[in-house]
């Protein structure tokens, strides 16, 4: 087939599928707007039938109130008629009295007009609750009035009926106050479906019965929409609204031919769109077919060229989609060249990639090789330093003010400063999780500034500059410490000749702290020097662990990855910032505290235990329970050890009694000391717990009282007092 014959072809197959889609577009407007005319009328209707229910609320409240009178129940009617002429004063309503034959006062009749009045033969007495009647001529006003009635109150049978009269204009002004769909009618029904008020006509119709289906539907209390024909003869789509509580409703009829000219209109509409796209798809074909031959046997001809291993000229045909197909063919054997390329240039790529995994790699094995080693010196160590430090406190105790005293307290500093670097070690391979806590930055500075005055040396000159009333940090204060000396012996180290460092202190701006956690404040504490500075090279690789510019055995490359690590696992982050002849600043961003700092600890001694405990000692390593025992014995606490765990759940199990269970955490057997704790927890509640640990790869994370080796005498003995008074 011709290109013409396929256009007309995928015309008549893009068109028909939009006829079908216009004519079910129809239908669906047309339903929509039905259901839209349903949703309205009903919500119409339910209003009115509020409306029309609140205000007779109103006439029932006030006959009820009447009804209960003392003077009705004294039988003084003048007193009462005293009353009900108040009640309905500038109400536009008036009250009447009737026994079962007479009409006894009128608040319409003058007030000395106290004559009963007969009533006429089966005029409405209601016993029970108020209702509403509607008349259509009052004898009075000789005109239609709505009357609700109401029974005396406090007297079975009841004498009197009192009631409440005023005119259907009042049901006629609620009507007139809304807004219907156009040609529809809307009326209001009493319990005898007499119309009330309507929309239309209404001095014609008041008064009239509904009849038909309506009656029916409204005699047996039914609602919602159904076929009709209107009083006025009109067939309609009529909405009955669910009776009041004095079974008044509301009708609103829609004319079937509001309906139906929507129907068509919205039908018209799609067959004029479905035609019109014809015409201008027809149009269209024709057009193109024409255009597009030349250039198809155009592109033909380049074709057979490229065949002979020619290169095809490029074509203007003023077809962009067949100029693009002569250009492809034009450049496919340039581009066959240039795929060679492309390929050798990825796969050197690839090969560059696979590298610097492998590169990424070994450094994390080799990270993970020292944190497994740190991690296992610790443990060990820690145990160590705890019976060296436990050894000392318990001599310091025994010795005398003297040289040998100062001797043990000299000693007692050194495995304090040995605690501190096996922490600084565990940073180093990223094992030792830190001990945050609020710290004041200028105090800080100002303790530490000795020390790093005497360690820049005479050839440099250190200043510090601490904005005042800033926000205490929350961060490790060790670990902080040994940034800080880090980052100034890195500017030390970097004049030789001598130079300046400045450290200052100030509130972070957010735009520098965007990438860390929203909404919470953080300080910058920034160390600068005037040295060489970096070049781009030396800078991208300054925060990699062991890299280091110094000479062999100057330098172990942990400096600036202690400063980083410190930084992210405090949850802020570190920057460099250097130029070659310019000097090298490093900013350290930490998160500000919520509390205040924390006030330095008045001294090392704690209170000691006022009570003598049973406890259960669980201690793997018998250098540290051959000084710790004796220790807590001395103190008048009885101890029981046990080498692991499983010894001690034993012991459990047979039921001895313990007040507090002190446990390490890392032992052999089947249990550790977390296990045991959790163990206790859930079968032995309440039993106080207390946890010691030099280092764990299980995160000690446990609700128990928790001690870090090495630990004091006093901090021992404390943290057992505190968890028996806690229990």
């Amino acid at each position: 087939m011709s290109i013409r014959t396929r256009l007309l072809l995928l015309v008549f197959a893009v068109w028909l599928p939009a006829v079908i889609g216009f004519g079910l577009l129809a239908r669906t407007t047309y339903q929509r707007e039905e259901d839209s005319a349903r949703m309205n009328v009903q919500n119409i209707g339910q209003s009115l039938n509020f409306v029309a229910e609140r205000e007779l609320d109103k006439r029932v409240v006030m006959a009820r109130t009447l009804a209960g009178s003392s003077a009705l129940h004294d039988g003084d009617v003048r007193r009462f008629r005293e009353e009900a002429a108040v009640a309905v004063e500038g109400s536009g309503n008036w009250a009447f009295l009737v026994d079962r034959e007479r009409v006894l006062l009128n608040t319409l009749l003058p007030e000395l007009d106290l004559t009963p009045r007969p009533r006429p033969p089966g005029a409405h007495f209601v016993t029970g609750e108020p209702e509403v009647f509607f008349a259509q001529q009052a004898p009075l006003l000789k005109k239609p009035v709505l009357g609700v009635f109401a029974a005396q109150r406090g007297v079975q049978p009841p004498q009197y009926n009192v009631g409440v009269s005023f005119e259907p204009g009042v049901m006629q002004a609620i009507l007139d106050e809304h807004q219907y769909p156009e040609g529809s009618v809307a009326s209001i029904i009493d319990q005898d479906q007499h119309v009330i008020a309507r929309s239309r006509d209404p001095e014609t119709w008041l008064g009239k019965q509904a009849t038909g289906d309506i009656q029916r539907r409204a005699q047996a209390g039914e609602d919602g929409f159904a076929e009709s024909v209107t009083l006025d003869g009109v067939p309609s789509l009529s909405y009955l609204s669910k009776p009041s509580r004095y079974r008044w409703a509301v009708i609103i009829a829609l004319p079937r031919t509001a309906l139906t000219r929507a129907a068509q209109r919205v039908t018209l509409q799609a067959m004029a769109a479905s035609g019109l796209l014809l015409l201008i798809g027809l149009g269209m074909a024709m057009y193109g077919a024409r255009r597009i031959s030349a250039p198809v046997l155009a592109l033909r001809e380049a074709a057979s060229q490229l065949g002979e291993d020619a290169v095809p000229p490029r074509l203007s045909t003023g077809v962009s989609e067949a100029d693009q197909v002569s250009a492809a063919l034009h450049e496919a054997g340039l581009r066959s060249h240039e795929a060679t390329r492309t390929l050798e240039q990825r796969v050197a790529e690839a090969v560059h990639q696979a590298g610097e995994a492998q590169a990424r790699l070994l450094d994390g094995q080799k990270h993970e090789a020292i944190g497994r080693l740190t991690g296992g010196l610790a443990h060990d160590f820690n145990n160590l330093l705890q019976t060296i430090q436990m050894a000392l406190q318990v001599m310091d105790r025994q010795v005398g003010e003297g040289p040998q005293r100062r001797v043990l307290q000299s000693a007692l500093r050194a495995t304090a400063k040995a605690g501190d670097l096996v922490r600084q070690m565990l940073t180093f391979g990223r094992r030792q999780s830190l001990q945050p806590q609020s710290v004041d930055l200028g105090d800080f500075v100002l303790k530490t500034q000795e020390l790093t005055s005497k360690a820049v040396g005479a050839r440099v000159r250190l200043s510090a500059h601490i904005e005042p009333r800033l926000p205490a940090l929350f961060v490790d204060p060790t670990q902080l410490e040994l940034a800080l000396l880090n980052l100034v012996f890195n500017a030390r180290d970097a004049m030789p000749s001598g130079g300046h460092i400045t450290l200052t202190g100030r509130l972070a701006e957010p735009v520098e702290t965007a990438g860390l956690q929203p909404g919470r404040r953080y300080l910058c504490i920034e160390v600068a020097d005037d040295g060489p500075g970096m070049d781009a090279e030396t800078q991208a690789k300054a925060f990699e662990p062991y890299f280091t510019t110094k000479p062999v055995g100057s330098g172990s490359g942990l400096g600036l990855p202690q400063v980083l690590a410190l930084a992210r696992q405090s949850g802020g982050d570190a920057k460099l910032q250097s130029k070659p002849g310019e000097g090298t600043r490093v900013r350290l961003y930490l998160p500000a505290s919520e509390q205040q700092a924390d006030a330095a600890p008045a001294g090392t001694s704690a209170p000691r235990p006022s009570r003598q405990l049973a406890l259960l000692m669980v201690e793997d390593d018998p250098l540290v329970a051959s000084v710790v025992l004796p220790a807590l014995q001395g103190e008048g606490h009885k101890v029981t050890l046990c080498n692991s765990a499983d010894e001690a759940l034993q012991r459990l199990l047979q039921g001895q009694p313990f007040d507090v269970l002190f446990t390490d955490v890392v032992m052999p057997g089947r249990m550790s000391g977390l296990d045991l704790v959790a163990w206790c927890r859930e079968h032995l509640p309440a039993l106080p717990t207390v946890v010691a640990t030099g280092y764990s790869a299980q995160a000690p994370e446990t609700h128990a009282q928790l001690l870090r080796k090495p630990y004091s005498i006093d901090t021992l003995l404390s943290a057992l007092q505190q968890s028996v008074a806690q229990d």
